[in-house]
């Protein structure tokens, strides 16, 4: 299907594919191919009640942050948009050419995604409307490419059962959850934190697949591995920071984990202000990999930074020592080595 000569005529391409394309000097025929690929399915939850709430001018403003936040983070870890679904995207990884780690890539899309959702917090409450809650669904499989449509308009497609599958666990995906399809999770378990969650026995697609959450995958960082001591663990997950002394409390999101210790994202507030050598409080009991209802530590690190692109809001990376990590843990965090070891390769 791919050719070295690049032609485009009479075909409608997703913009994100005609750019590898030409890239990569290559065309497309409009004979059908197979190709091994990994696709996300992320859609906005609460749609319609957000229509309901907001004049429509206000929603098109919230809708035009949201996707061009998701395509970004797509277009960062090497995939492509495939197209825009009302209120969500199908993003594919694999396409012109598949990728060794294609499935990394994808689940840390995802990921980033919900460090994304978090950045638009701000902009949401100026706007007037509730944070975003997301859900996404990946699936890993053989699809067929092609064209469909009258030939004055041929529209370029795939077909294949994973894509039904990352559609279906996108659906029952909840509170920011990332849930991913077995073969994913084969491809990604060596260095990712995964939760076996409950079949779907509703839909056919998933009545026999076992299903998974993603909860942190190893965080790859030409900029800071060669000065990191230990790898670290992406999570971005919604928590609660507590400062000892005055007992006010916070949400920030935590970032990363690792036998250093934590890293945490706080918006900017002036009720509320961490300095180095506070001692805090973690919750964490939404996090299965501490397996602790909260943690404790003390700021080592503080530091000021404003968002790129679209985000100009004011925010501060806060490391935190832990206090004290049990050794199941420290166990549990060995596996961002074997991730480092085997993305790294």
């Amino acid at each position: 299907m791919w050719h070295k000569d690049f032609q485009l005529d009479n075909v409608i391409v997703p913009p994100d594919l005609v750019k590898k394309l030409q890239k990569e000097k290559k065309r497309i025929d409009l004979e059908r191919e197979q190709r091994k690929v990994t696709v996300l399915f992320v859609d906005m939850k609460a749609y319609s009640h957000m229509l309901k709430k907001h004049e429509e001018e206000s929603v098109l403003a919230i809708l035009d942050l949201f996707f061009r936040v998701l395509h970004s983070i797509v277009k960062k870890n090497h995939g492509i948009v495939h197209k825009f679904i009302g209120d969500g995207l199908m993003a594919v990884w694999g396409l012109p050419m598949p990728h060794i780690n294609d499935s990394y890539n994808a689940v840390r899309a995802a990921i980033e995604m919900r460090m994304g959702i978090f950045h638009l917090i701000p902009e949401l409450v100026r706007i007037g409307t509730v944070p975003i809650e997301v859900g996404i669904g990946i699936g890993t499989g053989t699809v067929t490419c092609g064209f469909v449509g009258p030939p004055a308009s041929r529209d370029f497609t795939l077909v294949g059962e994973c894509i039904l599958k990352a559609a279906r666990l996108e659906a029952i995906a909840s509170d920011n959850g990332i849930l991913i399809d077995q073969k994913t999770a084969e491809e990604v378990a060596p260095f990712s934190y995964l939760i076996s969650k409950p079949g779907d026995s509703k839909h056919y697609v998933l009545k026999n697949e076992k299903i998974y959450e993603l909860e942190g995958i190893y965080q790859q960082s030409q900029e800071f591995d060669s000065v990191r001591k230990h790898p670290r663990v992406i999570v971005a997950k919604v928590v609660g920071i507590t400062k000892s002394s005055t007992k006010k409390r916070r949400v920030g999101l935590l970032r990363s984990i690792g036998e250093g210790g934590l890293g945490i994202e706080v918006h900017d507030s002036k009720d509320f202000d961490l300095q180095i050598g506070d001692k805090t409080i973690i919750d964490s009991h939404r996090l299965s990999l501490l397996s602790m209802d909260e943690v404790k530590g003390t700021v080592i690190r503080k530091k000021e930074f404003r968002g790129e692109g679209i985000f100009h809001l004011k925010k501060w990376d806060i490391g935190i020592k832990l206090t004290e990590l049990p050794e199941h843990i420290k166990k549990k965090l060995e596996k961002a080595i074997v991730g480092k070891k085997l993305i790294d390769s």
